[in-house]
């Protein structure tokens, strides 16, 4: 706990100097913004059900030029507000870029590196301790051949005084990005297996999961997400998710 507390402030820290970095040489972050509706809420990792019914899914990115980023993150159900896991508010900072920032030259320099940690406040926003989760990522991939393949980490780690206790997903995959019309159409697919080590009390056991996503750009900032789909493959899991299940959601993106 104590390595992952002091994790998060040095990034902190890091992602608070590059923004005056950033400011000082007149390189400004790209800000993104985006709102979905979807028809349920499936843990992005494991699939697991956090809640059954539509809820409207937010995201405010800022990406700086030199790799860093910090992102808030907030699901709302259209009732009962602050009573499920239908409600979250995610605080997360990270960095990505090629492993070629840090002087590598081989044939690994091209490999990107994505590392980044994320506090999910749930089911009450703005009550921290017990049920909240801190949350680690790495993630490294590599283009080959028009294709993106990756490897990823994920460890959650339950407050203390949660119900339920953390765990980790260790994941591989692929994925495409294609654009057509000039750009006026961009899609992007991926797919890819999965273990889940048994957290927040459902069954260790592989997984298949995937996501696909149509970007429809509506003027020089504004795209329509349409649609927007993750589905969720049990493969050796035992629990609540013992069938094929999937998202479906579409909104709005702001980019500028």
């Amino acid at each position: 706990m104590k390595k992952i507390l002091l994790g998060l402030v040095l990034l902190a820290c890091i992602t608070t100097s590059t923004v005056f970095a950033d400011t000082n040489s007149n390189k400004f972050p790209s800000v993104t913004l985006s709102s979905v509706v979807a028809n349920k809420y499936l843990a992005f990792g494991s699939g697991g059900v956090l809640y059954n019914r539509p809820v409207l899914q937010s995201d405010l990115l800022i990406s700086f030029q030199n790799g860093f980023y910090a992102d808030v993150w907030n699901s709302s159900p259209f009732e009962r507000y602050d009573h499920n896991y239908g409600t979250e508010q995610d605080f997360g900072i990270g960095w990505s870029g090629p492993l070629s920032t840090f002087g590598v030259k081989n044939k690994m320099s091209d490999l990107n590196l994505d590392i980044g940690f994320t506090y999910f406040d749930e089911p009450h926003v703005l009550t921290l301790g017990s049920d909240d989760i801190i949350y680690s990522h790495v993630k490294v991939s590599k283009m080959i051949y028009g294709v993106t393949l990756y490897g990823s980490y994920e460890n959650y780690m339950s407050m203390p005084g949660s119900s339920c206790p953390g765990g980790n997903l260790y994941g591989v995959g692929i994925n495409k990005k294609m654009s057509f019309f000039g750009d006026k159409l961009n899609a992007s697919a991926s797919i890819g297996p999965s273990y889940d080590s048994g957290g927040f009390g459902l069954d260790n056991g592989f997984l298949i999961h995937g996501e696909a996503e149509l970007d429809w750009k509506l003027s020089e900032h504004m795209s329509l997400i349409l649609p927007q789909v993750r589905y969720y493959i049990p493969i050796t899991v035992n629990d609540s998710r013992r069938s094929f299940d999937e998202v479906i959601a579409g909104g709005l993106s702001y980019k500028f």
